[in-house]
């Protein structure tokens, strides 16, 4: 079998387009003049994003990973935490990392939680398959 340079460059470049984009969390603190339900005011906001991309519909190929780690307070991002050959883009995933971006705000009451799933064919003439996982949520301060 001879494969040329320029197919493991192809190759590879593919691999990388589909791995820088396979996970995306963050955690925004903001002071916001909006207030909801009570008059209260949000802390932060939290949104991840993850990816999973199978060839031919049923084989991993790579996906991303649920945010978990980081260090500071403010404007946590954690993008490019891909695993290969595993499908991590699950619900249960997204809510390690919400829990995660919780006890770095320092609350555990949020708001207008949001998830959306999402099954698509990529770009590359149907023969890879995306899952996306979005969950997203307001953060509010603990009740004193």
């Amino acid at each position: 079998m001879n494969i040329s340079a320029k197919t493991i460059a192809v190759l590879s470049l593919s691999a990388l387009a589909f791995a820088g984009c396979s996970s995306y969390s963050e955690i925004a603190k903001w002071n916001s003049p909006i207030t909801i339900n009570d008059d209260e005011v949000p802390v932060a906001s939290f949104v991840t994003q993850n990816f999973s991309y199978k060839i031919l519909g049923c084989i991993p190929f790579c996906s991303g990973r649920p945010w978990t780690e980081g260090s500071g307070d403010e404007g946590i991002e954690d993008r490019y935490n891909v695993v290969f050959f595993s499908d991590e883009a699950t619900l249960d995933n997204n809510l390690v990392s919400l829990n995660h971006a919780l006890d770095v705000a320092g609350s555990h009451r949020i708001t207008q939680l949001k998830t959306t799933e999402d099954d698509s064919y990529a770009w590359s003439l149907f023969l890879v398959k995306r899952h996306e996982i979005r969950t997203q949520c307001l953060i509010l301060p603990e009740k004193k």
